[in-house]
């Protein structure tokens, strides 16, 4: 199977902020029937995908700063944490789409 028509399974967990809640959503392309919105979401992934895999995992607790988010963003295999300052460019506009249209478990 080519990559590019390969399912992705996109989730993003953000925990803290000043209620120090949790927010997760997740996406899986292969419940996505339009397969325009299905290429958007491919699409997102390659633009984030190198910010993905180079990102050093944080420690949660020896780097978060008061009252931020950490973000942990995963695609298929592939997991990092990350600061909130930390997440950038189309890795932040990958997390946030997948908090706003993706599937709460």
């Amino acid at each position: 199977m080519d990559t590019k028509d390969a399912v992705m399974f996109i989730e993003v967990i953000r925990v803290g902020g000043v209620a120090g809640l949790t927010k997760r959503a997740q996406i899986d392309t292969d419940a996505i029937a339009d397969e325009a919105s299905v290429r958007e979401w491919r699409q997102l992934v390659e633009q984030a995908r190198p910010l993905l895999v180079s990102q050093p995992n944080v420690q949660s607790s020896s780097t978060r700063e008061r009252d931020t988010f950490v973000w942990t963003v995963s695609v298929d295999d592939t997991t990092c944490q990350l600061g909130d300052s930390s997440i950038t460019g189309p890795l932040r506009d990958l997390a946030q789409r997948t908090l706003r249209e993706g599937r709460r478990p």
